[in-house]
C-alpha cells in the first residue's frame, strides 16, 4: 500500500473501514489535571496485541498473545520489557523490531469507576499516541486522532458502565503506515513526527510507534475550573506580584468550545443575537481561592469572588505575594516551589481544585552588550530575578527514542546535569515536547529550559494546521506554570522565512503569543543573533572571531565513549583496525560499529581524530585507547571553547554546547553523557569552566614554536553575588617531565560580585625555551583565598612544535586552521608516563539504598610528580556513576576528597564491586567497595 497523502481516514477509507463522518477528536484544550477522587488513572497495566490489518469488529481481535504494558511506552519497548525480543540497542538487534511499523496495535483495558453525580463531565484524556489512533469505549467506536503530541480527549459520562466494569480499545497505526521504506523526516508530508521518533540520522534503526503518554479519566462537576495560568510580573524587596486566570465553566465543558473556526468566517460576528457571548448570571455564589503551600505548610491564600457567567468566561486577577521565596537557576540560589492550588467554591462548598507546582520568579531578557549585526535581533541577556547571569547551559536530545522515559532515568540524568552546573537545557527541535517528570525534575534541580517545537532541518508545508495547533496549544498550556519553562522556539536549524514553513511557523508564533506571552519566543535556532558554532578553532580565534555574537545555542565536538560500555552493544571482533575506520571496506567488515556510529562521515569527524592524536598514536588504537584519547581531547576542547566564549560576556551572555546524553548507545558522538547515562571526560572539563568562579588564561594559541613568547593574560570569571577579597594567583609553568621553569604569586585585591570577567592586569609574558621542542608544556593557574584553599585552577598543555605544518607561526595563525594530525608524534600520553608518581586512596565512607552506592573517596598524590588525568573508575558491574570531579590534575602531595553516586544499572547491588583510581603516569590502585 502506497499512500503519499497519508492520514488515518485515507487508510481506513482504502481498507472499507470508516466513512468520512467518523468523528474526529483532536483539539487543542488541555484537560488540566486533577487529584482524589476526581481523576481516575488509567495508564498502567494494558494489554496489547496486533493484526495484520485494521478492523471495525472487536471480536477479531486475537484471544491469545497479548503482553502486558506497564507503563506508557513505545510498541517494541514494550516487547523488549516483556522478554518478548532482545535487546533493541545491542548488536544488530534493531532489525528484529522493524516489522512492528507495519502491523495494526491494538491496546485493551478493563476498569471500573464509581457512580457519577447526574451532571459530572467524565473527560477521557489520552496525554499521546503515536501517531493514528482510533478509540473503542464498551464497544462503541467514539472516533479517531491523528498526531502524537496531543491525545484524544472525549466526554463519556453517558457511555460509562458506572459502578461496573468498563473496557477501553485503542488501535494505534505507526506515523509511516504504508512507506515504511520511503518516509523522510526532511520531507515528511503531513506527518508532525520529528527526527529522533522517525529513524532520523541520530537514531537510524528506530520507527517508534504507540501508547507512550499516560490516559485518565477526570471527572468535573458542573460548575467548574479548567487551565490555570500564573504569571509573576514584577520582584521587588520583599513582595512579588502576580497574575492569575483561569477558565470558569458553569453549566458547559471544555470540550463543547472549539479554538478555532477552521472554516471562512468571520471572528466575533455577532450580527445573529444567538452568537453572542452568554451575559446571564448564576444564581450562586461563586469564589475563587488561591492557596500557596510550602514544604507542606500554608503560607498565602487569596480569595476572589469573579463575574460569574453561565456558560464559559475567564477570571483575570493580579494579586501581591508578601515576603516570597524566590526559585533560582543552578548557583544562583535555591529553587524554591510552592504547591499552588486553585479552588472553585459554589455557595461556600469546595467543587472543584487543581493543583500545580509553581515557582515564583521572573525571567527577562535585555540588549546584551555587544552591536547590533542582522535584521533580526533579540535580547539575549537573561535576567532573572532582577539579576543578570552569563548562562551556562547545554543542548538536550531525548532520553531515548523508544519512549523509555522512566522517572528514575530521567531523575539520573538531570541530576547529573545540576551537578555539572547546568542551569539552562535547550530542548533540540529534533526531538519532544518534553514530558512532565522532565519538568518537574527542571523546577526542582532549578534549571531553565529553552523548549523547541518538534520540528528541524525540514520545511513543512503540508503539516495540518488543525492537528499542528492542537498539538502547540495543548503543550503550550500544559506546560506555561512550570518555573523552569524560560524560552519557546520554533524548532531547530530551518528556515523559519521559507514559503514552506510560513504556515507551521504562524501557527507556533501566534500559539505562544495567545496563550503564553509572558516568555520569550524565538523562531528557530540559530536566529536573531545566535548562532551554532562548530568550527574546532585553535582558542585564541573565540575571541578574535566570535566576540560580538551574543549568543551560542550550540558548539561541540566528537568523541568515543568508554570502551566498557561500548563492548556491551558490539561484537569484540569489530572493535579491530580503529585507525582504518574510513577505509574502503572497513565498514562492510564492521556492521555493528558503523550501526552504533553517530554520524559515520569523514566529513563529520576528522577533528575527533585529528585532535586525539595528538594525545596518542592513533594509527591502530585499541578501543580503550581511543576512547580516551577521544575524551581528553573534547576535554580540552570544551575547556578552551567555554572560556573563549565566557571571556567575551557582557557580549556574549550565554553558552549552550551540544550536547549532554546521547539517545542510545553510540560508538561515536558529540556527547557529555553516553547513551547509558555514564558521564564522559568532557563532561567534568565543562563542570570546571562552570564554577561561580573559574581562573582562565585569556584565549591563547595551542601551538607554538621554541623561542616564541607566551602571553600570560589572566582571567578570572565570576559569577558570583558576593565580592571576592585577598586572593593570590599563582602561575607555574612546567616542562614535558613537570620540572617547574616559571612561576610567580600575584596578589589579587578584590575581584567585584558577578557576573563579570575580571582582569588580573598581568603584564607578563613567558619566552618559550629552545630547548623545548616537539613536545609539551604544562601552565597551571590557581586562584587561592587567604587561607590557601584553592578557589579555581585551570590546567593547559599547549604544544611546542619546531615545525608548524610546514609555515611560520605567523603564517600559521593568520586565519583559523584545521587542527594538525600528529602522525609521529609528539604524543601527550606517552610523554606523561616518562615522569611517574604514585597515588593512594581510600574510600571513607559507602551506603546502600535500593539500586544505588553513594560513597566518599580521598585520592592523594604521594608523589613528586603532578598526576596527569586522574581518573576515580569503578569497576564489577554493569553501573553509572557520577562524582564531584574526575579526569583531573592531581599536584605533587595534594589531597582529594570526592563524593560519588552510583547507579547500578541490573537493578541490585553486586557483591564486589570495586572502585579504581588511575593516572596516566601512576599505578592503578583499585578498593572494594564495602
Amino acid at each position: 500500500m502506497k499512500l503519499k497523502q497519508i492520514g488515518l481516514i485515507p487508510i481506513l477509507m482504502s481498507c472499507g473501514l470508516v466513512a468520512e463522518e467518523v468523528k474526529q477528536l483532536w483539539q487543542p484544550f488541555y484537560i488540566s489535571e486533577r487529584s482524589g477522587e476526581q481523576q481516575v488513572d488509567l495508564s498502567a497495566d494494558w494489554e496489547l496485541n496486533y493484526l495484520d490489518e485494521a478492523t471495525n469488529d472487536l471480536t477479531a481481535l486475537p484471544d491469545d498473545g497479548w503482553i502486558n504494558v506497564k507503563q506508557p511506552t513505545s510498541v517494541q519497548w514494550a516487547h523488549y520489557q516483556a522478554g518478548k525480543l532482545p535487546n533493541p540497542y545491542e548488536h544488530l538487534n534493531a532489525e528484529d523490531y522493524k516489522w512492528m511499523e507495519e502491523k495494526v496495535w491494538y491496546y485493551k483495558k478493563s476498569f471500573e469507576v464509581l457512580e457519577l453525580n447526574n451532571e459530572d463531565n467524565a473527560l477521557l484524556v489520552f496525554d499521546g499516541i503515536d501517531y493514528f489512533s482510533r478509540i473503542w469505549l464498551n464497544g462503541e467506536l467514539l472516533g479517531y486522532h491523528e498526531g502524537m503530541w496531543s491525545g484524544p480527549a472525549i466526554e463519556v459520562s453517558e457511555k460509562l458502565n458506572q459502578g461496573e466494569s468498563n473496557e477501553i480499545v485503542v488501535e494505534v497505526i505507526s506515523g509511516n503506515y504504508g512507506q515504511w521504506g520511503e518516509f523522510d523526516f526532511k520531507n515528511p508530508g503531513k506527518i508532525i513526527k520529528p527526527r529522533s521518533f522517525a529513524r532520523g540520522s541520530s537514531h537510524r534503526p528506530f520507527f517508534a510507534l504507540g501508547m507512550w503518554r499516560g490516559v485518565r479519566l477526570e471527572i468535573a462537576p458542573k460548575y467548574h475550573i479548567e487551565r490555570p495560568y500564573l504569571v509573576t510580573q514584577e520582584i521587588g524587596d520583599n513582595y512579588a506580584k502576580l497574575h492569575l486566570e483561569t477558565e470558569l465553566f458553569l453549566g458547559s465543558h471544555t470540550l463543547e468550545h472549539e479554538l478555532n473556526p477552521w472554516h471562512e468566517t468571520q471572528i466575533s460576528n455577532y450580527s445573529r443575537i444567538e452568537l453572542a457571548p452568554n451575559n446571564i448570571l448564576v444564581d450562586e455564589q461563586i469564589e475563587l481561592k488561591v492557596e500557596f503551600f510550602h514544604e507542606g505548610n500554608l503560607k498565602h491564600t487569596k480569595t476572589f469572588e469573579p463575574y460569574a457567567l453561565e456558560g464559559r468566561s475567564w477570571v483575570e486577577e493580579t494579586f501581591t505575594l508578601k515576603n516570597p521565596k524566590l526559585w533560582y537557576p543552578n548557583g544562583m540560589g535555591e529553587p524554591n516551589l510552592y504547591q499552588v492550588t486553585v479552588s472553585l467554591l459554589v455557595d461556600g462548598e469546595s467543587k472543584d481544585s487543581i493543583t500545580f507546582d509553581y515557582g515564583v520568579r521572573t525571567i527577562k531578557q535585555v540588549r546584551s552588550a555587544g552591536p547590533r549585526t542582522t535584521d533580526r535581533w533579540k535580547n539575549w541577556q537573561f535576567v532573572v530575578n532582577n539579576e543578570p547571569l552569563f548562562v551556562k547551559g547545554i543542548n538536550w536530545m531525548p532520553l531515548d527514542p523508544l519512549y523509555n522515559f522512566d522517572y528514575d532515568y530521567y531523575k539520573w540524568v538531570l541530576e547529573a546535569a545540576k551537578k555539572g552546573r547546568i542551569q539552562m537545557i535547550r530542548v533540540w527541535g529534533g526531538g519532544a515536547i518534553e514530558t512532565e517528570e522532565f519538568y518537574d525534575l527542571c523546577n526542582k534541580y532549578g534549571i531553565m529550559v529553552f523548549q523547541g517545537f518538534p520540528k528541524n532541518n525540514n520545511e513543512t508545508p503540508d503539516w495540518p494546521q488543525d492537528i499542528l495547533a492542537a498539538n502547540t496549544v495543548q503543550n503550550i498550556i500544559r506546560l506555561r506554570n512550570h518555573p523552569s519553562l524560560a524560552v519557546w522556539s520554533g524548532g531547530n536549524e530551518f528556515n523559519p522565512y521559507a514559503y514552506g514553513n510560513a504556515t507551521t511557523l504562524a501557527v507556533y508564533e501566534r500559539s505562544v503569543d495567545d496563550f503564553d506571552p509572558s516568555r520569550m519566543w524565538v523562531r528557530t535556532s540559530p536566529d536573531h543573533g545566535s548562532t551554532h558554532l562548530y568550527p574546532d578553532f585553535d582558542p585564541v580565534w573565540y575571541h578574535k572571531e566570535l566576540d560580538i555574537i551574543p549568543f551560542v545555542a550550540e558548539a561541540g565536538i566528537h568523541s568515543i565513549p568508554e570502551a566498557v560500555s561500548l563492548r556491551e552493544v558490539v561484537k569484540a571482533e569489530e572493535f579491530e583496525d580503529l585507525g582504518a575506520m574510513y577505509d574502503q571496506g572497513f565498514a562492510e567488515n564492521h556492521p555493528e560499529f558503523i550501526y552504533h556510529f553517530m554520524e559515520y562521515s569523514q566529513g563529520r569527524v576528522p577533528r575527533m581524530l585529528s585532535r586525539a592524536s595528538h594525545m596518542g598514536d592513533m594509527a591502530n588504537p585499541t578501543l580503550e585507547e581511543i576512547s580516551i584519547a577521544t575524551q581528553i581531547s573534547a576535554g580540552e576542547f570544551y575547556q578552551t571553547m567555554s572560556e573563549g566564549i565566557q571571556a567575551n560576556y557582557p557580549v556574549t551572555t550565554g553558552l549552550m554546547p551540544w550536547v549532554f546524553k546521547r539517545p542510545w548507545p553510540t560508538v561515536s558522538a558529540i556527547h557529555l553523557l553516553d547513551g547509558f547515562g555514564q558521564p564522559s571526560a568532557p563532561f567534568y572539563f565543562l563542570k570546571r569552566t562552570y564554577a561561580e568562579t573559574r581562573v582562565m588564561l585569556g584565549p591563547i594559541h595551542s601551538l607554538w614554536a621554541p623561542g616564541e613568547s607566551i602571553p600570560l593574560d589572566v582571567l578570572v570569571i565570576h559569577g558570583g553575588k558576593k565580592q571576592l577579597k585577598q586572593l593570590d594567583l599563582n602561575i607555574s609553568i612546567l616542562d614535558e617531565a613537570f620540572n617547574e621553569i616559571y612561576s610567580d604569586q600575584i596578589p589579587v585585591k578584590s575581584v567585584q560580585s558577578g557576573p563579570l570577567v575580571h582582569d588580573v592586569g598581568v603584564d607578563q609574558s613567558f619566552e618559550i625555551p629552545q630547548f623545548l621542542a616537539d613536545t609539551y608544556m604544562f601552565i597551571i593557574l590557581e586562584l587561592k583565598s587567604s587561607s590557601g584553599e584553592i578557589v579555581s585552577r585551570a590546567t593547559y598543555w599547549p604544544r611546542v612544535l619546531s615545525d608548524l605544518d610546514g609555515q611560520t607561526p605567523a603564517e600559521f595563525r593568520s586565519t583559523p586552521q584545521p587542527w594538525l594530525t600528529f602522525k609521529n608524534g609528539p604524543w601527550l600520553k606517552d610523554i606523561v608516563a616518562k615522569s611517574p608518581t604514585q597515588i593512594e586512596a581510600q574510600i571513607t565512607q559507602s551506603d546502600n539504598k535500593d539500586r544505588y552506592t553513594y560513597f566518599d573517596v580521598t585520592v592523594s598524590n604521594d608523589g613528586d610528580k603532578p598526576s596527569f588525568v586522574t581518573r576515580v573508575d569503578v569497576l564489577g558491574a554493569k553501573r553509572l556513576f557520577v562524582l564531584d570531579d574526575n579526569f583531573f590534575w592531581l599536584a605533587p602531595g595534594e589531597e582529594r576528597k570526592l563524593s560519588g553516586k552510583i547507579k547500578w544499572r541490573e537493578g541490585t547491588i553486586p557483591d564486589a564491586p570495586q572502585i579504581q583510581i588511575n593516572a596516566w603516569n601512576a599505578e592503578p590502585v583499585t578498593l572494594d567497595l564495602p
